[in-house]
């Protein structure tokens, strides 16, 4: 990323070793593992049948909790989705195949909140607080309330939200502030985010990318996968010069923010 080893407008100067991470999330080759695919994807139907069971949570099966170490609480109460009811039919080639025949209402699933497991990893980085970087910033977390179990979190206004069972919390936590920090969720923007998409996850997920190297929590992401999230969002998109000095002026506003005060006075 030669082009931008000059000094930014926003950060001066903008760290050398930020810039080769960053060239890293672009071009070197990522890997997804099962973060975004824990969770099935239910039907708008269905999501609409849970809302009304009062679902507000993450919901999977009882195998599938137990697949990811949790055990459903005796006593819990299974929710209701449609199932589709198949039949096999022989057309006129000969060909069988299965066709719906039909829908029944079972109950299979149970929220998180029906679950019991490990609770997420704390993890306080070394000379830097997510707390105070959230205080400082004047973000405030709020409850996680998707039923899509595969986001990780989300974020609006000024305020984020973590899911229960995020596989990386503290980095979902640096995604969600790089986009509320850069300006994504503020009053107006979500137009604009919805049509440039691609490049606003890629300046939140690289901003994330930077934080966790900076705070040295190298063990709490998948740095392939974070590559990957980058790489699928642009889908070849070369970012501009203006985005990607946002993605540095944010990561170094997060990092003070949170760093210890008589830190950010002796810089």
């Amino acid at each position: 990323m030669e082009r931008h080893s000059g000094r930014s407008k926003e950060v001066e100067p903008v760290k050398l070793e930020w810039q080769h991470l960053l060239e890293e999330a672009l071009t070197m080759p990522g890997g997804m593992s099962d973060t975004y695919s824990r969770f099935y994807n239910y039907s708008l139907l269905n999501q609409v049948l849970l809302f009304q069971q009062g679902v507000l949570e993450p919901v999977n099966t009882y195998q599938r909790w137990q697949d990811m170490g949790r055990q459903v609480q005796k006593g819990s109460k299974a929710k209701g989705i449609l199932r589709p009811m198949l039949r096999k039919e022989t057309d006129d080639q000969g060909v069988e195949e299965q066709k719906v025949r039909g829908f029944k209402m079972i109950n299979c699933l149970f929220t998180v909140s029906d679950t019991e497991g490990d609770p997420l990893p704390e993890y306080e980085p070394k000379l830097w607080s997510p707390e105070r970087a959230m205080a400082t910033l004047a973000i405030r977390e709020v409850a996680f309330d998707s039923l899509n179990g595969n986001t990780q979190g989300f974020s609006r206004g000024q305020e984020l939200a973590i899911n229960p069972v995020a596989k990386y919390p503290m980095k979902t936590l640096a995604h969600e502030l790089g986009h509320i920090v850069i300006g994504h969720t503020s009053e107006g923007q979500h137009d604009d985010y919805l049509q440039h998409r691609g490049l606003k996850e890629f300046q939140a997920e690289g901003t994330a990318y930077l934080v966790m190297n900076e705070i040295e929590a190298h063990d709490q992401f998948d740095a392939a996968e974070s590559r990957a999230y980058v790489q699928h969002w642009l889908r070849g998109e070369q970012p501009d010069d203006q985005s990607i000095r946002q993605v540095f002026t944010a990561t170094d506003k997060i990092i003070k923010a949170g760093r210890q005060p008589e830190e950010v006075t002796n810089e």
